[in-house]
């Protein structure tokens, strides 16, 4: 098994494991989600990602170029 880094907090793979969970998507989409976290950095419990889709599909591929700016 790969090691996890030296800055990746174990308490926080169940957000990302959640996150990943609803990533599959056709064409590009936006995740958004809010985590309620402790003093000290945890995550302690998070709502429902929402998942918003690009449309129409056919801009996707301009809107990726914009952002990474090429």
């Amino acid at each position: 098994m790969t090691e996890l880094p030296t800055d990746i907090q174990v308490e926080w793979l169940s957000v990302i494991r959640r996150l990943q969970s609803v990533s599959k998507t056709e064409g590009l989409a936006v995740i958004r989600i809010s985590i309620l976290v402790d003093a000290d950095g945890r995550p302690k419990t998070w709502l429902s990602p929402h998942v918003f889709k690009i449309e129409p599909k056919s801009s996707a591929d301009a809107l990726l170029h914009l952002i990474e700016g090429e």
